[in-house]
Parts: structure tokens; sequence; C-alpha cells
């Protein structure tokens, strides 16, 4: 399908409200949802609120996840912004085909390998019927599987992918509003009661910038232990 107009409504409705969202209350917005977050904020009231409100949800996910992969949006941990290169596909935007059915189909093969995965412990590999999955398969995986608990190393040396990969992805998925339940793996990796400090740490520092946790903890606290540390307390805000 040809994507360009709905790639534009989601580009222009950050540009005229000129502040990050989340993604929930990004889709609420472009579909129209009354939320009370979407009424709290005077969304309601804007221009290009429910320009998007023939398609639903799961389309405008889709959409989403295009627009993002192209880089015309980022996902930052006050919500996803509109970035320069987004601001100039609008001046001049050119056709973009998104095949809605290849992404369906592909999505419902990572699942199914996925919960291989899970079940035998095999490591996930590409096969000629299997297109390498998108970003966003990657991230919905890795969604799948902290719902049933899968420590994140693990998840790692399945899927080939280093544990720093992980967290990125972790990272980037709460910023983009998405909630996880990550305190197994925090209670596993650091326990209850470093949790707890790392989480008053977070809470009462003036910014969550690694480099100024290290300063504070480096001596206690590997980088690996901080960031997921602040990954914990980041989650337990949505």
């Amino acid at each position: 399908m040809e994507g360009k107009d709905s790639i534009c409504k989601i580009l222009r409705s950050l540009q005229e409200l000129e502040i990050p969202l989340k993604r929930d209350l990004l889709i609420d917005y472009i579909i129209g949802r009354e939320s009370k977050d979407i009424v709290k904020k005077g969304l309601d009231n804007t221009e290009n609120y429910g320009c998007g409100d023939d398609k639903d949800e799961d389309y405008w996910m889709l959409i989403l996840d295009k627009v993002l992969e192209l880089g015309f949006l980022k996902s930052r941990s006050e919500g996803i912004c509109l970035m320069s290169k987004g601001k100039k596909y609008l001046k001049k935007p050119t056709p973009i085909e998104i095949s809605e059915e290849e992404e369906e189909e592909q999505v419902g093969n990572i699942e199914g390998l996925v919960g291989e995965v899970l079940n035998d412990g095999t490591t996930l590999q590409a096969s000629p019927t299997l297109k390498k999955p998108t970003t966003s398969q990657r991230k919905m995986a890795l969604i799948q599987a902290v719902d049933r608990h899968v420590a994140l190393d693990d998840f790692a040396s399945n899927h080939g992918m280093d544990f720093e990969e992980v967290m990125e992805d972790v990272e980037n998925i709460i910023a983009s509003g998405t909630k996880l339940d990550l305190n197994y793996f925090g209670e596993e990796v650091l326990g209850n009661e470093a949790m707890s400090e790392l989480f008053d740490y977070y809470e009462s520092a003036p910014t969550d910038k690694l480099e100024k946790a290290i300063d504070e903890y480096g001596d206690v606290y590997s980088y690996d232990e901080l960031r997921l540390g602040r990954i914990l307390w980041r989650a337990s805000k949505l």
C-alpha cells in the first residue's frame, strides 16, 4: 500500500504540537481517541487531532513503526520526537510503499520462532522462507519474552544479539511508552536492596545520565547494573 499520506499525517501532527508524545498517546491523537491524557493536555482542540480516524489502531502502529525505521522520528525518554529528516520529507513527500500483508506474515513467522526459542532454547536463525526480522518485529519478540519472564541475557544469546543491543531495544520500547515489567530480571541480577537504592538515586538525582550515576556509584555497581537500574526506574514511571 502507498504510505505517503499516512506518514505525512503523523509527521504533521508532531510538527503542529511541537512536543514529544509517548507511542500510545500519539496513536490516540491520530485516531481521535478521547483519552484522559488527550483531554488533560488539550490535544483534542488542535488541528490534526483525529486526522487518521478512518483507520484502526493496528494500521497506525504499522505506519508508526515504519516512520521510526525511516528515521523521520526518534524515540526518546520523553517520547517520540520529529527529526530534521522528517521535516525535510514533509516539505517534499515522495511515495513510500508499505506492504501490510508482508508485515503481518513476518510477524506471524517471528512469533512462531520465538515460541520455539523459548521452548527448546535453540537459537533463532534466518531461513530461506523467512526474511530478516525488522526492528519492530525484534522488539515484539522481546516484549513477548519479557511477558514470559525470560532473562534478557538469555534472550540475547538465543537471538544472536549482544546484551548491549537488547538493553538498547528495551530502552527504546520504554521510551515509546510501552510498559514492561522487568522486576523479575532486576531481582535476579541486582536484588531488591540494590534496586531500591538505585531507584532512590534516580528519583532524587537532578539528571539520570549514566555518567553521573557512574560518578556516584561506579565503585559499587558495574555500568550494566547502573544501566539496568535506570531502565527499571524508567519502566516504573509508566
